[in-house]
């Protein structure tokens, strides 16, 4: 009898297995971390803090959702769910791209703003509720309604191995599948021309826009940080309390823009790969094997489900565990392995020092 475990090469499979298994578990846990520290903590409440957690929160469903389909599929040959699992693991997937890209841009115009914002260390409250949800559905709204054109897409398909003889099914991308029959003539026109311009779409909006951006804003970060460290060593008559404190605020925004970049930097490392690999094979008379393809589109899987499993461990590593609460005049460290704070300590806490969310 023939399953999963025992299909062509069982080490192959079985390496397979434990290495899903282990990109499941660590990005399951680190995620959940990140979106318990950020929704439990008062002074977390920041649009900074709730699009880390909102990538967290979508990456959790890829890695839960995507990932098991995915690898049943290859071991197995069969779809769970068939049609539908056809759609919907290519949608979360550029969902989650799209979310990423957003959301880079957005944290890199929060560094930015806040390098030319004052050139002294100024307070900010906790952002109102109204003001965060408003950043967040922008970010939401424009991943979710750009990615929609892949429910239309892709369908299910079967063919009869010739090797083993056994029914398989695969997923196919294609401008006819029954579903945009549904369409409208206007929608399904532009249906078809994010068909043709599919791959150069998303290597343009997916992978230019947030590194570019990214590279853009922290350059010219750096270079407003620096104009103004030249301005207030020209001054030379600062106290040496607002010396100490304007270090300490400079030292924290350093972090966070480090923080961005590192984002950035997973991400562009996971996604490239992609991206060159099918720019080339459009554009060279290079041909490849089924089972070779089979291998790339495996290995693009596991590119994104290592992306959506590193980038929480990677902020929990740069943000000491916690997301942590800044200040312009003190810096306040919310570390989760802490003993809880009450709401009285709480309180005297926000009384003493104004509290600006990271």
């Amino acid at each position: 009898i023939k399953t999963f475990f025992f299909c062509g090469s069982s080490y192959s499979a079985y390496a397979v297995l434990f290495l899903a298994g282990l990109v499941l578990a660590v990005g399951v846990v680190a995620n959940m971390a990140v979106i318990c520290i950020v929704w439990n903590n008062y002074y977390m409440r920041s649009a900074w803090n709730y699009l880390l957690a909102s990538m967290a929160f979508w990456d959790f469903w890829v890695l839960v959702l995507c990932l098991p389909v995915v690898v049943i599929n290859q071991l197995s040959h069969r779809r769970i769910l068939g049609d539908i699992t056809c759609r919907l693991v290519p949608y979360m997937e550029i969902t989650s791209l799209g979310i990423t890209s957003f959301s880079l841009c957005a944290l890199g115009i929060d560094r930015f703003h806040a390098a030319t914002s004052s050139s002294q260390p100024k307070a900010r409250r906790v952002e109102r509720c109204r003001s965060v949800l408003l950043k967040l559905l922008v970010v939401w709204l424009a991943s979710l309604v750009l990615s929609s054109p892949e429910i239309f897409l892709w369908q299910l398909s079967q063919a009869v191995s010739p090797a083993t003889g056994r029914l398989v099914d695969s997923c196919t991308i294609t401008p006819s599948s029954p579903l945009s029959l549904y369409l409208p003539d206007s929608l399904h026109s532009l249906l078809l021309r994010y068909h043709q311009g599919r791959m150069w779409w998303c290597f343009g909006c997916y992978f230019c826009l947030p590194v570019v951006f990214t590279v853009l804003c922290q350059l010219a970060t750096c270079n407003v940080n620096n104009d103004s460290s030249s301005a207030q060593k020209q001054r030379g008559h600062d106290d040496r309390s607002s010396n100490q404190k304007r270090q300490q605020h400079q030292a924290v925004e350093r972090q966070l823009s480090c923080t961005v970049l590192a984002l950035a930097v997973v991400y562009g490392v996971c996604a490239l790969p992609e991206h060159v690999c099918n720019i080339t094979l459009a554009y060279t008379h290079i041909t490849v094997s089924e089972d070779t393809a089979a291998i790339l589109a495996l290995l693009h899987h596991f590119l994104l489900f290592f992306k959506s499993s590193v980038t929480p461990v990677l902020l929990l590593c740069l943000c000491k565990v916690g997301l942590t609460s800044i200040t312009k005049t003190e810096t306040l460290e919310i570390d989760v392995f802490s003993p809880p704070v009450t709401k009285t300590e709480a309180k005297q806490s926000h009384n003493s020092s104004v509290t600006r969310p990271g």
